[in-house]
């Protein structure tokens, strides 16, 4: 599956984007990070998602030193109590202090959430190993996390290879770096999805650069 990756500054260019892209991806990827774990800022309101109209399911990733803080904000004050925000299916995080991980996992799937982990391309495999019980998917990010438009680092590749091997059930994913050339290359590895933020939205039509890529996809995953 192809997932829109959507990283943006002010929610309002968030919105924007999801508009444009709405009505044809079924999963659109928004990525939070706070300038402290990357390199990069965001918008950083993860609860004003709950009021976007769209028929897509958004995945949350957290590229920020305390995730648990973030799920955290989507509060209601009567009864005083987290909730899940309504059009967000799922969130997921950078590899960040073992406690904080435990506890976000704990409070994700109570919550509702499906979870997940993204590692960096100089981050090894085994590092998933201890949270392997707790999440439904992987993701490897092919470039250095932050900002969009950085180059695709092919080391990834062989992770994403190796992985599959040991955790064959667990669903994966890569991010980062994607255009018609890296988009073969990640789904001869065996990818599952794969999230596409420039090569989509920098296009003349995304909605037609999306269709495009995701019949590339649908047609490399018939030919194994």
């Amino acid at each position: 599956m192809i997932i829109p990756g959507i990283l943006e500054s002010t929610f309002e260019k968030v919105v924007e984007k999801i508009k444009i892209i709405d009505g044809v991806a079924s999963t659109i990827q928004i990525d939070i990070a706070d300038n402290i774990l990357v390199n990069g800022k965001t918008f950083l309101e993860i609860e004003k998602l709950d009021k976007i109209e769209t028929k897509a399911k958004l995945e949350i990733h957290l590229m920020v030193k305390n995730p648990v803080e973030f799920l955290n904000k989507n509060r209601k004050f009567i009864p005083f109590t987290t909730v899940k925000i309504k059009n967000v299916s799922t969130v997921f995080t950078q590899l960040v202090n073992h406690e904080q991980m435990k506890a976000f996992f704990k409070l994700a799937k109570k919550l509702g959430y499906k979870t997940g982990i993204s590692m960096n391309t100089d981050q090894d495999i085994v590092l998933i190993d201890p949270y392997a019980e707790d999440i439904d998917f992987a993701q490897f990010m092919a470039v250095v996390p932050g900002k969009q438009g950085n180059p695709f680092i092919a080391t990834v590749l062989p992770k994403i290879i190796a992985f599959k091997k040991i955790h064959p059930s667990i669903t994966t994913q890569v991010d980062g770096g994607i255009d018609n050339t890296s988009l073969l290359k990640v789904l001869e590895a065996g990818v599952d999805n794969v999230v596409i933020g420039s090569a989509i939205f920098n296009s003349e039509s995304p909605k037609e650069k999306y269709l495009e890529l995701s019949k590339t996809a649908h047609g490399s995953s018939s030919n194994h």
